[in-house]
C-alpha cells in the first residue's frame, strides 16, 4: 500500500505537490473548527496580534505543507544543512549530542537531515508510532512515518521509558533527536507563559554530559531545510532547571520569528506560573 502510494506521488513534481498543499491549507481556512483552531494556534505564540488571521491562514498552509511532506521523504535527501559546522563541531567533541527540536516547519525530515551527517542518528519517539489505529488514514499516516525513519535508516526509541537507552545512546557518542516542545510534567516559560514541557533534554544532557545541539526545520518554498545553532554545553549552567529555561528561550526566539509554522504547544497543557 505504501509503496503504490509512494510510487504515484513521485510521479508528481516537488512545486506542484507543495503548491497543492498550500492550496488545501488556505481552503481549511472555510471551515469554522479549522479557523477557530487556527487562531488558537497563533495566539498560543504570540498572543492577539493585529495580524492573528494572516498568521492563521498561513497556519493552515505550514500544516498541509507538512502534511504533504511526510508523504515524499526523498525530497529531505540531500537537503540543505544551514549551520553544519556546528553540527560537526558537536560531533567533534566526542561527547554525545541532543539535537533539540520543536514541532515547527516540515519537522518530520529533521532525523533524515542528522543521519546525513552522522550514522549514529537515533529518534526519539511518541508510544503513538507503535500503536496501530482503526482510522484507515491515520494508521497510512502512522506506517509511513516508520517507513521513513527505516528508510533513512534512523533507529528509534520510543519515548515512554527510554531515559536509560537514551542514556546509554548519549554516553557512547550518539546523536539523539529529542523534541523539546513535547508534554510533560514540569513547568517551563516557553512562548511567554508557564507551560507543562518534558524536561528529558535538559535532565539527560546534565546526566551524560551531553551537548544540545538546537535545530530547526523551514521551508524555501517547496524545498525543506534544516536550521542548526551552536550547540549548548550543559557543564555552564548550575542544572536541569537552568538549562531548561535556556533551552527554552532560544526556541521561543526561533518560533516568535516564524509563529505560523509551530503546531499549537498549548492544548492541556497550561500551568500555574509556581514552578514545581
Amino acid at each position: 500500500m505504501l509503496a503504490r502510494e509512494r510510487r504515484r506521488r513521485r510521479l508528481v513534481p516537488a512545486p506542484v505537490a507543495v503548491a497543492a498543499a498550500v492550496a488545501r491549507g488556505r481552503r481549511a481556512w472555510r471551515d469554522p473548527e479549522r479557523r477557530e483552531a487556527a487562531r488558537a494556534a497563533i495566539d498560543a505564540v504570540v498572543g492577539p496580534v493585529a495580524e492573528r488571521d494572516a498568521l492563521a491562514r498561513q497556519h493552515l498552509v505550514e500544516h498541509a505543507v507538512r502534511e504533504a511532506l511526510i508523504w515524499r521523504p526523498w525530497q529531505f535527501v540531500g537537503a540543505r544543512l544551514d549551520g553544519r559546522e556546528h553540527v560537526e563541531r558537536a560531533l567533534a567533541s566526542g561527547r554525545g549530542v541532543i539535537a533539540s527540536l520543536v514541532h515547527s516547519g516540515p519537522f518530520p525530515g529533521l532525523a533524515a537531515s542528522m543521519r546525513e551527517v552522522t550514522d549514529r542518528t537515533h529518534a526519539v519517539v511518541g508510544g503513538w508510532m507503535r500503536i496501530p489505529s482503526t482510522d484507515e488514514s491515520t494508521e497510512r499516516r502512522r506506517l509511513r512515518w516508520l517507513a521513513n525513519f527505516e528508510e533513512a535508516r534512523v533507529p528509534i526509541v520510543e519515548a515512554p521509558g527510554s531515559f536509560p537507552v537514551l542514556d546509554e545512546l548519549l554516553r557512547a557518542g550518539a546523536l539523539v533527536v529529542l523534541a523539546f516542545d513535547a508534554p510533560g510534567p514540569d513547568a517551563t516559560v516557553f512562548l511567554g507563559r508557564p507551560i507543562a514541557l518534558a524536561s528529558g533534554t535538559a535532565r539527560l544532557a546534565v546526566e551524560t554530559g551531553a551537548l544540545v545541539l538546537p535545530v530547526w526545520r523551514a521551508r524555501d518554498r517547496w524545498r525543506p531545510y534544516t536550521v542548526a545553532a551552536p550547540p549548548i554545553d550543559p557543564r555552564h549552567y548550575a542544572g536541569w532547571r537552568e538549562l531548561q529555561d535556556a533551552l527554552a528561550a532560544v526556541h521561543t526566539r526561533w518560533i516568535r520569528s516564524r509563529p505560523a509554522a509551530l503546531e499549537n504547544p498549548l492544548p492541556t497543557r497550561l500551568v500555574a506560573a509556581d514552578r514545581r
